[in-house]
């Protein structure tokens, strides 16, 4: 996704989507080389980077849900099952 270099503030959400989508292409990049690709300021870059880190951290030890009840959007975030299968094998004996 390249914008053009006169484009006015991007906001992070569009940073992070638009770093991801340069990432498919070209797994292999630096903050410099993305901020070029995306023409977003390299600083906006390194703080999409840092919250796309933050992210993948948070979700690999756990599984996010997102149910339809009636009209409500429920939300849930739950521990991944492999550590549920994890800690079951060391308290199973044979």
């Amino acid at each position: 996704m390249l914008l053009p270099l006169s484009s006015p503030r991007v906001d992070i959400g569009q940073a992070m989507a638009a770093v991801l989508q340069v990432l498919k292409d070209c797994p292999n990049m630096t903050i410099a080389g993305l901020a070029k690709a995306t023409g977003i300021d390299r600083r906006t870059v390194g703080k999409a980077i840092d919250l796309i880190l933050k992210v993948q951290e948070s979700l690999s030890s756990q599984k996010m849900e997102k149910e339809r009840v009636g009209k409500t959007w429920i939300i849930s975030i739950a521990k991944r099952t492999s550590e549920f299968i994890g800690t079951a094998k060391g308290k199973v004996r044979r």
